[in-house]
């Protein structure tokens, strides 16, 4: 009895004193992901293996990854002078999250792992099941909308590592930032509401088509990414008022408003 009481103790002290700072991160990531970079202690990683769907037939996982990281450089060097614009924002994505990019088998392994052993929560490009199409940029967005009404738009040909970039910032954001909540009840969830109300924008279609799980988060997020791809993409003109508010309460939080695919500084550091 005794005995077992001893092994029980020392098996909860091994896992309640796992090592979850940035170098055991690091470690980790290295040895398991062929590439990693890191903006100070915020890290990107991805596999080898190319993206299934995609306009480059010879685009590669190394490919995907450098894209990823200039995404994110451009996102946390606003005024592009090789500084982060905002340190608190980069300490939060450290502090919380982690970029993976890879093959749904290894993404969602790693989901699990690294949150359990690390803490941080994991952010992805599912690049066998998400497309990657490095010929869209803001300056060929072809939105062909004339207004956001429905949670269902994206653009015809649409890179989702822009979007996964983007949500991975805005919850670093909604991590240290109370006023920037995307649950009923928030500023956010209020502008949405509004706009749902006023019968300018819906998310039942979508609801309906995932069987009623397209929960009031998700919405708010997706809501937001809309937006600001719009935004980004020079068609802010089409957003209606309570679109318009959230672009600006987007602004005044500082989350970042434009971005630069031929990001050319050396902000990450490449670890692998």
């Amino acid at each position: 009895m005794h005995r077992t009481f001893l092994l029980l103790t020392l098996t909860f002290f091994a896992c309640s004193t796992k090592d979850k700072t940035p170098d055991a991160l690091e470690a980790y990531l290295t040895e398991t992901f062929a590439h990693v970079a890191k903006i100070e202690d915020f890290f990107i990683a991805a596999g080898d293996r190319k993206p299934k769907e995609t306009d480059s037939p010879s685009a590669t996982g190394k490919e995907v990854f450098d894209t990823a990281v200039r995404l994110f450089e451009s996102l946390l060097d606003q005024d592009e002078d090789g500084v982060v614009d905002r340190p608190p924002l980069v300490a939060a994505l450290a502090k919380y999250l982690v970029f993976v990019i890879d093959h749904t088998d290894v993404t969602d392994k790693e989901e699990e792992k690294i949150q359990s052993q690390y803490g941080n929560y994991v952010m992805t490009m599912k690049s066998d099941i998400w497309p990657y199409m490095p010929s869209f940029n803001t300056g060929n967005c072809d939105l062909t909308l004339t207004k956001l009404n429905t949670s269902m738009w994206r653009p015809e040909t649409y890179n989702a590592l822009w979007e996964e970039c983007f949500h991975t910032v805005t919850e670093a954001q909604n991590r240290i930032d109370p006023s920037f909540s995307f649950e009923p009840g928030s500023v956010l969830g209020a502008y949405m509401q509004a706009d749902i109300s006023a019968g300018t924008y819906n998310i039942s279609e979508q609801n309906n088509m995932e069987g009623g799980n397209y929960d009031f988060v998700t919405a708010v997020n997706e809501y937001m990414h809309q937006i600001w791809l719009i935004n980004a993409c020079g068609g802010s003109e089409i957003l209606n008022v309570h679109q318009r508010a959230v672009l600006t309460l987007m602004g005044t939080v500082g989350v970042p408003l434009t971005i630069n695919i031929d990001y050319a500084l050396d902000l990450a550091e490449m670890a692998k």
